[in-house]
């Protein structure tokens, strides 16, 4: 499951808008009606390209198709690493489908490509009572509009644990409450040539990602900027070098480096084999991991367990934890023919018949009803401890601010977190200075 998303720095001139714009209206794979007379709708993801997904989603669609026989809908879009490139060439030429499913941090950037904006408000569709059911949905409101409907799926992280290991070893995983409870239930496992997990460092985003959801944000409420990555986005607003940050990433550099309670890896997958292997008993991740592991080795399933992420102790104050949500919403295309239509179908992904479907993806459906009944929580029990661990042990989930220039800042992070967190092990409070200096500078130039 890919579970960080690329978010582009859509930086447009007039003549690349007029030119795509010049390229006609929706072509033949995309009109608003079939030949024998149905409503055709286009429903662009990302996620379709994974086998888990692509399940679901064609569940989905033949569940749909059996209740609304005049409507069919056709689910377009490339690969991931293709999926935010096509949107803005699509949207630049009037083609986009009629529905497309991104990330909450996605909608201002897409929204903002086409003056006036690009998506349709869905307030007056959606009724206060759905809104309050839908996890994420409070993230779709951009500028006192509804953009986007949480009618899919998301998921948020935890710390999947090996029982067998940490029994010979006597760690009680009851007893993991804060980051130095987990550090020294770590340092049981670290020896020559073995580790607790393993941590990212390279190109990946999980390079900042992991240890920003596990010790930074948690403290400091904001890695770029504060009270939960809200407004202002102002060069002077900048976030990165708070003490709390700071600190932080001296944290996760010693954790690394001095306590050698992680493999540094260049991809997440390593990570997740070696914790299959049993080489590592500790995996971070989110409820998408429980299905790979039965795809991995259903036997291994009785050895696994779940714990949430630890409180974080920072100058004898705790800290809950408030890793980021990772919902999948869906926009609807103002040059959408059929709006009332597309929302029908939307809002149908909802109801427990559909969401009974969704389970099946590997993430967690977002209509709260049926992510805590008795049926989901029988048939997905490991899965909805992170349903649990939400309500009862995380704080407000708190995602990357969701503005333009977001995949420039965090390039920039990305680079510092490299230096960081690898055996180059640079100047943790040196690094932070600069990538603080470095956003400022994109901020205020932005503003002008």
């Amino acid at each position: 499951m890919k579970k960080r998303r690329k978010v582009l720095s859509v930086m447009l001139c007039a003549a690349m808008v007029a030119s795509l714009a010049a390229c006609g209206s929706k072509d033949d794979s995309k009109k608003s009606e079939d030949k024998d007379g149905k409503i055709k709708l286009t429903f662009s993801t990302s996620v379709y390209v994974e086998e888990p997904h692509q399940k679901a989603i064609d569940a989905l669609l033949e569940a749909y198709s059996k209740k609304e026989p005049n409507v069919d809908i056709e689910i377009l879009g490339a690969g991931y690493d293709g999926y935010w490139d096509n949107i803005t060439t699509e949207i630049l030429s009037n083609n986009e489908s009629d529905m497309i499913q991104v990330y909450p941090e996605n909608i201002s950037t897409y929204n903002a490509i086409r003056e006036g904006g690009t998506f349709m408000d869905l307030s007056e569709y959606m009724s206060d009572d759905l809104k309050k059911k839908l996890v994420g949905q409070e993230m779709c409101d951009v500028d006192g509009q509804t953009l986007a409907i949480s009618s899919y799926a998301w998921g948020t992280t935890g710390i999947f644990y090996r029982k067998s290991m940490l029994k010979e070893a006597g760690v009680n995983p009851d007893d993991i409450k804060t980051q130095e409870d987990f550090r020294e239930a770590c340092k049981k496992f670290t020896s020559k040539d073995k580790y607790a997990m393993g941590v990212v460092s390279g190109t990946h985003a999980f390079t900042v990602s992991e240890w920003n959801r596990l010790i930074a944000r948690p403290v400091s409420n904001g890695l770029y900027f504060p009270n939960g990555e809200s407004e202002p986005y102002t060069a002077d607003n900048v976030n990165i070098n708070a003490p709390e940050n700071v600190w932080a990433a001296q944290w996760w550099q010693d954790f690394i480096l001095k306590d050698k309670a992680a493999k540094l890896v260049t991809d997440k997958k390593d990570s997740r084999e070696m914790f299959w292997n049993g080489d590592v008993p500790f995996n971070m991740d989110g409820p998408w991991f429980v299905g790979m592991c039965k795809e991995r080795d259903e036997s291994m399933m009785d050895d696994i367990g779940i714990i949430p992420q630890f409180d974080v102790v920072y100058n004898g104050k705790a800290y809950k934890p408030n890793p980021t949500n990772y919902p999948l919403v869906t926009m609807i295309s103002k040059n959408c023919k059929h709006p009332k239509e597309a929302y029908a179908f939307l809002e149908w992904m909802t109801t427990d018949e559909a969401q009974k479907i969704i389970a099946d993806c590997g993430m967690i459906p977002s209509n709260t009803d049926y992510s805590t009944s008795d049926e989901y929580i029988k048939n997905h029990e490991l899965e909805h401890k992170i349903v649990e661990f939400m309500q009862n042990n995380y704080t407000d989930l708190v995602a990357d601010p969701n503005i333009s220039q977001l995949g420039e800042i965090s390039q920039i992070m990305l680079d510092a977190a490299q230096k960081m967190f690898s055996e180059q092990a640079a100047d943790v409070q040196t690094e932070m200075d600069s990538a603080q200096k470095q956003v400022e500078d994109v901020m205020s130039r932005d503003a002008e």
